[in-house]
């Protein structure tokens, strides 16, 4: 079962990290990868994250549709991942799996991404010496779809929560679905947070200083970030952690990829396409699934073994 990743310039200078045999018109596509004997490609838009949210909705979703009969029909691609804000773009991917002219299989790879940013969340309490039951949480992106997942398996856990989202009806399908002691909210009330998940569409870094307690922990799953390594800088007793990220044994050449690292999406597609599983994963969550890429992880070796902010260990 051949995959192919699709995802988009976080910025318009990092096309320059990519060699210009990779570049086909506005789609960035690897020479074919060999993963555990399947085959693949690692693509992107040329659109950068500005751009993704920006341009008119179906502008960019046509680029994205396009990039995925691309990869089908001249490629052989069965399953794509979509990565970044191509999710957010096509509600979760629905929208990709309704056009009749693609015949595969749609994967967002939020479902490894939203268990490894749970894994990391409660791996960085530990390393602290902090009990979750002892902790405030905040979660930006709450109602999204990696947003969501993480709400249901996290807030249990923790004393108090502050879910955070930019539109308050959006939330009622999530306060229906979440067990715990929490709050809904529009407004951006992290400074009372002890640890912050971010899972957003937001296309620059989205915290500032004075968003942040003193000594919090920040797990960024955004993509792109929305903590700075500016931020990081100014602030030292913040510790930043990626909340995407995995170890991965095999060398995959992604520019601007740490060695040894792979996104947890980019992981889900390939083990997806290893266990030959000829189904849509796209919308919300199904934890189930979440916790099956739990077991795919273990299996192949792309686990969260480390912490890490922007890919350098703690």
């Amino acid at each position: 079962m051949k995959f192919a990743t699709i995802g988009h310039l976080l910025a318009e200078k990092n096309v320059e990290q990519f060699p210009e045999s990779w570049i086909h018109g506005n789609l960035i596509v690897s020479p074919e990868l060999n993963v555990h004997g399947i085959k693949g490609y690692i693509t992107g838009l040329t659109l950068t994250a500005r751009q993704m949210m920006e341009l008119p909705r179906e502008t960019v979703r046509k680029h994205i549709l396009d990039a995925a009969l691309f990869l089908q029909n001249e490629l052989g691609v069965e399953v794509i991942q979509l990565g970044a804000l191509t999710t957010s773009v096509t509600d979760g991917g629905v929208w990709v799996v309704k056009q009749k002219e693609y015949r595969g299989y749609v994967n967002h790879g939020d479902s490894y991404t939203a268990a490894v940013t749970c894994q990391a969340t409660l791996k960085a309490l530990k390393l602290f010496q902090k009990n979750p039951y002892d902790q405030v949480l905040a979660i930006i992106g709450a109602y999204g779809v990696i947003g969501e997942a993480v709400s249901k398996i996290l807030v249990p856990q923790f004393q108090h929560s502050i879910l955070i989202g930019r539109r308050q009806e959006k939330f009622k399908k999530l306060e229906e679905n979440v067990k715990g002691d929490f709050e809904t909210t529009v407004e951006l009330k992290t400074k009372e947070a002890d640890i912050i998940v971010t899972a957003t569409s937001h296309p620059t870094a989205l915290l500032r200083s004075e968003h942040l307690k003193k000594n919090a922990i920040v797990v960024d799953v955004s993509q792109p970030p929305n903590l700075s390594s500016v931020i990081c800088k100014q602030r030292p007793d913040v510790c930043r952690i990626d909340g995407g990220l995995v170890d991965f044994p095999i060398k995959i050449i992604i520019p601007g990829m740490p060695v040894g690292k792979n996104f947890a999406c980019i992981s889900e597609v390939i083990m997806q396409a290893l266990e030959n599983e000829r189904e849509n994963h796209v919308g919300s969550i199904d934890l189930n699934h979440l916790r099956k890429t739990e077991k795919w992880a273990k299996k192949y070796g792309y686990t969260l073994n480390e912490l890490t902010n922007f890919g350098k260990a703690l």
